[in-house]
């Protein structure tokens, strides 16, 4: 008898320890030999054995579908890298190859790139392969796509190499420096730094010294913000002037300025009493916000506001609670009646369990928040982008404004200049507690909100959950949603008009069950207005500390640090907001 046959007898026996012999086999066993009967005998071991040869075998079935379906995964994306095209392959697919780090997913990556066409894929590839399977083979590959004619290829290819620290990489990065794109000279200054700060120093200095040259300029200031000094700080104020630049050198300014504060927290009287860092740190912060208020940022009724200036204006704001038209009653019902579908599919398969192992063991009713904003984002920019012209056979001078062009071709390459307008209406829902986007409009539209206080802990026997995401963080995310697409010479104009921006507290009846003797838990969440189940989330700690509604609506603090076109707008939203609070 083989060694297989024995093993699979001892599954039969009655005796633990024989069992305890055979399970041991299986579990060290090629899944080759874990055979459909072998496979049976395990599942009737983990449905009747005693209760630690139960989770021997339950362990081991769970290993082996895992695996199986690991190695699974592993042939079918070898398969479609190897015979597929850019319509079968998907990004997902490439970054699945990456985690499951195998000889011939490499190679059909490698093979994959070299054929592809597909621009999403290859900007994927050149950065990502070389982090999942660095190999300083791939550098002759990657270095041809540094002449490609998408940036955001060029500028991910540079990431890669990076990645592969190739002796002569400086010297490549730096001839990138004169790359038509902002974007890959940006990145190329970055990794220039990384790798010989001194040789980024040199090339970012001749970068700025020339404020005639603007796309360059901006690309200077973006990789200053990424170095560790703050030694440009003399040549970047004087950009400030320069209002083709100007967003740029203040994000700069204001980078390295941090930087200079931050570096005086390296004396050593913090290391010797860690507890002022934050004294000091909390002092800085008042002291900004006071100067935001007062001295920095002008009236929004001034007569003299700068061109480019945020102009906003404020509607409804406030905090409302929604009444239940689910009795707890009914909720707990509801929740009876789901507790079983919440258990996975392969354990109820397996072990089948009784409605009355399914038991409650938590319940409570909370007002969870979340936010409803309505705003209208306005933005009147000026842009410029490149423009073809054909001409005609006899023409052989071609004059534009003062520019005089004689094309040794029938065609003039051109850039021009447009003055743009555009309006965006945002209606947008978010969870306060998690910062996630939901679809509450039914709550809104079939639930009835009075005004409450959020002071108190508890309002109607409902817990009230703290809101941990506040009123700037939405408006900060909405603005740079907004501008983040934005490729402007100059701001003229930008409005962001809120019609609505409330906290709503929704109430949820909140059930948690527990498979008795499998040690599973179940929880789901009945909404108290609409009775949809879903999926518990986990008890709120109980430690959390309950943000007043001031702080909520408090939007100065958090939005000063936007990096957006036209950052003061994040003055402009605290001082209404403050306003309208006091």
């Amino acid at each position: 008898m083989d060694d297989y046959s024995f093993n699979l007898t001892c599954l039969d026996s009655a005796d633990t320890d024989r069992q305890l012999a055979g399970l041991a086999y299986f579990a060290a066993c090629d899944d080759h030999l874990l055979t459909d009967e072998a496979t049976n005998k395990l599942i009737y071991l983990a449905e009747n054995g005693q209760r630690h040869v139960s989770d021997i075998a339950t362990s081991i079935i769970s290993q082996t579908v895992g695996r199986r379906e690991q190695t699974a995964l592993k042939q079918l994306m070898l398969k479609k890298l190897q015979k597929g095209n850019e319509s079968q392959v998907t990004l997902r697919d490439l970054d699945l190859c990456g985690k499951l780090q195998t000889k011939e997913l490499k190679i059909a990556l490698e093979d994959y790139l070299e054929r592809c066409f597909e621009p999403n894929h290859i900007s994927w590839l050149v950065k990502n392969l070389p982090k999942f399977y660095p190999d300083p083979e791939q550098f002759a590959l990657l270095k041809s796509f540094l002449a490609y004619g998408d940036d955001r290829i060029v500028s991910n290819a540079i990431e890669g190499i990076e990645v592969l620290n190739i002796p002569d990489n400086v010297s490549l990065f730096s001839r990138m420096l004169s790359h038509a794109s902002p974007r890959v000279r940006s990145v190329a200054a970055e990794a220039i730094a990384r790798i010989s700060p001194e040789t980024a120093r040199k090339a970012l200095t001749d970068m700025l010294n020339r404020p005639e040259q603007v796309e360059s300029v901006k690309a200077a200031c973006y990789a200053i913000r990424h170095l560790p000094d703050h030694e440009f700080l003399d040549l970047a104020l004087p950009l400030l002037s320069n209002r083709k630049v100007r967003d740029e050198a203040a994000k700069t300014v204001a980078s390295l300025a941090l930087k200079k504060i931050l570096s005086l927290f390296d004396h050593e009287v913090f290391s010797k009493h860690a507890e002022l860092r934050a004294r000091v740190a909390s002092s800085i912060i008042e002291l900004l916000r006071e100067q935001c208020n007062v001295r920095f940022f002008p009236s929004s009724d001034s007569d003299d506001i700068e061109q480019g200036a945020c102009q906003l204006t404020t509607g409804e704001t406030g905090v409302f609670a929604y009444s239940p038209l689910i009795t707890p009653d009914q909720a707990k019902k509801i929740a009876e009646n789901n507790k079983k579908s919440g258990i996975g599919f392969f354990l109820r398969l397996i072990y089948r369990p009784k409605p009355e192992e399914i038991q409650l063991t938590f319940c409570e009713q909370r007002l969870q928040p979340f936010w409803h904003i309505e705003c209208e984002a306005s933005l009147d920019y000026i842009r410029s982008r490149p423009l073809t012209l054909d001409l005609e056979d006899q023409v052989c001078e071609l004059k534009i404004g003062d520019q005089l062009f004689k094309p040794a071709k029938k065609r003039v390459d051109v850039t021009v200049e447009e003055r743009c307008m555009i309006k965006q209406s945002l209606n947008r829902f978010i969870d306060a507690t998690t910062g996630a986007q939901a679809d509450f409009s039914e709550i809104i539209s079939k639930g009835k909100a009075k005004p409450v206080s959020i002071n108190e802990t508890v309002q109607d026997g409902f817990k009230i959950i703290p809101a941990r995401i506040r009123a700037s963080i939405l408006v900060r995310n909405i603005i740079f949603e907004f501008m983040k697409p934005l490729k402007a010479l100059e701001i003229l104009a930008q409005g962001l008009n809120i019609a609505k921006l409330n906290l709503y507290l929704r109430p949820v009846y909140v059930f948690e069950f527990n498979w008795i003797g499998r040690d599973q838990k179940v929880a789901f969440e009945i909404d108290g207005v609409t009775g949809k189940i879903s999926e518990g989330h986990n008890i709120p700690d109980k430690g959390s500390e309950m943000i007043s509604e001031s702080s909520l609506f408090d939007i100065g603090a958090d939005a000063l640090g936007l990096v957006v076109p036209g950052g003061e707008i994040a003055a402009k939203l605290a001082a209404a907001f403050l306003g309208k609070k006091r």
